[in-house]
């Protein structure tokens, strides 16, 4: 099984869990579903990862946009040893908007198209 598959899978797993606990549970417990402990580091394309769990949010029939992925996100990095950081950031403009994106070691890896147009109000860890 390739590589990307076995993400994809994962993903596939993780995802609608990720979408619960946005939609079902507090911000805080929202947030802790990403945040787990490091794992044993493991290798990982990173890239891969990111579009693993993008193409099964667009085929997913729940809603999967960037909350959703960022959680599945950090927790698949995380799991693999990699201190991945998940940050929330709110636009101008009414009603107001919000996006989440997430790095590692500074750079972001997933969602950062859309992160310059947003203030950063939190990040978890």
């Amino acid at each position: 099984m390739s590589g990307l598959l076995r993400l994809a899978l994962e993903a596939a797993w993780l995802l609608p869990r990720a979408a619960f606990a946005v939609q079902r549970q507090a911000f805080r417990r929202a947030v802790a579903f990403g945040t787990v402990p490091l794992g044993d580091p493991q290798p990982v394309n990173v890239p891969d990862l990111g579009r693993a769990v993008a193409g099964v949010a667009r085929r997913a029939p729940f809603r999967a946009l960037c909350f959703e992925q960022g959680l599945t996100v950090q927790r698949m990095l995380r799991r693999r040893g990699l201190p991945a950081v998940l940050h929330y950031g709110i636009g101008a403009g009414a009603p107001p908007r919000a996006h989440v994106w997430v790095s590692l070691d500074g750079e972001i890896v997933h969602g950062g198209e859309l992160a310059p147009q947003f203030q950063e109000v939190g990040q978890w860890p």
